[in-house]
């Protein structure tokens, strides 16, 4: 059995595959690519998922111990606005802890320190009711009695520990996302940077072979032609006799025609593309100028508005300053409140044993002053910090609207250039409208040169005899262009 011979691959063959490979590819980089950025989202949902999460718990706590607060504001005070709020931090408290077990509905470990803190908060909920309901009914000796028990502090420390062992569990799940995203990334990179080399490399590597494949048979034909060429030329030198009797006749006419023509055809040319050039830079110009104008507008909104924002900042550092001075007013008055409450207490320990339930009054006053007093102290500092951002904000301001101004005074200026450019542009495109009038006069002269040369076609008959000679000699020369053509 005769052995099948395996014909090389065409460059019209080669070409597609070659670069149907650097494609594929490319197409996986691209897909990888996507893929990370898919992951991307859903990491970045998990972690915004997270921050939910812990900012539920922070607010179920606040609104219990703001409740606790208002209860105590009740029972030292006796005033029924404290408990106005009461009611409404009670019920923020059962909406926000159902949106934290709809949030964890999940995760079996949150869902179940979700409904733990839920009982817990009923009971602590409940605790308080029942000082209040003592308190409405005038029973003092039991306020004390239930305040002295510890209960209250006890679940509130339960609370605490549940809230914060739900938010190690979120921060843990947040590090592993954070952990998975970087070495996804990384990942990522790795891949993308590993196929951008891998299809440069391929199509290096194909360029080259497409060039060896090519170049020889290219070379082979090309020493074919030339072979073909000068038989061809043999046969154009006895042509070249006839054509130089020819020449002589019509040497000045040709000459006039070539000149004229070549003339002619170079200005029409250049004229029409000038001309059409100009007319774009006359459009650009106008829309330039449009442009500067819009630009001047935004500037001046923008330095107004910049301006605004200095006026409302300074409004601001004014406020501040009033928050201040309210909260000096407030640590000084929590420093006296703990002041009158140590009295209290000394007073009710000479009072002895009908002293102790106001000792322990005397004793949640003096707390109370301390929290105040260290709000104050925050207060303060968040204002001075606040004070600071203002300052440099009015500071940005200014030099913003410096900016504006000179931004302004530019582009007026811009404005002014590009209206002296468009006047003379319009000029040029004038003087080129005149050219092509001109060119269109030279092209009917030419015309009517071009009528006189037709009898220089008389002289193509003695050149027919010499079209046989040449057809042999361009068959060999179609078999040579037949042969690259079937390469190609």
């Amino acid at each position: 059995m005769q052995k099948q011979v395996q014909r090389p691959l065409k460059v019209n063959q080669i070409v597609p595959i070659g670069f149907g490979i650097v494609l594929i590819l490319t197409g996986i980089v691209t897909t990888i690519s996507e893929i990370s950025k898919a992951k991307l989202k859903q990491i970045h949902k998990i972690e915004e998922y997270t921050y939910e999460v812990k900012l539920l718990l922070k607010q179920l706590e606040k609104d219990i111990v703001d409740a606790e607060t208002r209860q105590r504001g009740f029972l030292l005070t006796g005033k029924e606005n404290y408990l106005q709020r009461f009611a409404t931090l009670q019920s923020n408290f059962q909406a926000r802890s159902q949106d934290l077990k709809k949030l964890v509905n999940d995760s079996s470990f949150q869902s179940e320190k979700t409904d733990q803190i839920i009982q817990l908060a009923q009971t602590k909920f409940s605790e308080l009711e029942q000082a209040i309901a003592l308190k409405k009914a005038g029973k003092d000796q039991e306020i004390l009695a239930v305040l002295a028990s510890n209960k209250g502090e006890q679940i509130m420390n339960d609370i605490r520990a549940t809230l914060a062992e739900m938010e190690q569990q979120e921060q843990r799940l947040l590090q592993q996302t954070e952990a998975a995203s970087n070495q996804f990334q990384q990942l990522s990179t790795i891949v993308h940077w590993g196929g951008w080399l891998v299809s440069v490399g391929a199509g290096i590597y194909i360029s080259f072979y497409v060039i060896r494949r090519i170049m020889l048979p290219i070379n082979e034909a090309a020493y074919a032609v030339a072979t073909s060429s000068g038989d061809i030329a043999t046969s154009v030198f006895e042509q070249e006799r006839i054509i130089l009797q020819q020449s002589a006749s019509v040497n000045q006419t040709t000459t006039t025609v070539d000149e004229i023509g070549t003339s002619a055809l170079q200005s029409a040319e250049q004229a029409e593309t000038s001309a059409s050039g100009a007319k774009q830079a006359l459009t650009l110009a106008e829309e330039g100028t449009t442009i500067v104008s819009l630009a001047i507008a935004g500037i001046s909104q923008l330095r107004d508005q910049v301006m605004a924002i200095a006026n409302q900042t300074t409004h601001l550092s004014e406020q501040t300053t009033q928050i201040s001075t309210i909260s000096d007013l407030v640590a000084e008055l929590a420093n006296q409140t703990n002041m009158l409450a140590l009295n209290a207490e000394v007073e009710a320990a000479r009072a002895g044993e009908q002293g102790k339930g106001f000792a322990v009054v005397a004793n949640e006053i003096r707390k109370l002053a301390d929290q105040s007093r260290k709000s104050a102290d925050q207060i303060s500092v968040l204002v001075n910090q606040v004070q600071v951002a203002i300052n440099s904000a009015v500071m940005v301001t200014d030099e913003g609207t410096k900016k504006a101004s000179e931004g302004i005074k530019l582009a007026q200026e811009t404005g002014d250039a590009f209206a002296s450019i468009a006047d003379a542009v319009n000029q040029v495109f004038l003087n080129n409208q005149q050219i092509v009038l001109n060119a269109r006069q030279q092209a009917i002269a030419v015309q009517q040169i071009v009528s006189a040369m037709n009898a220089i076609n008389l002289g193509a008959k003695e050149t027919a005899t010499g079209i046989s000679l040449v057809k042999n000699a361009t068959i060999n020369l179609n078999e040579t262009v037949q042969k690259l053509k079937n390469l190609v």
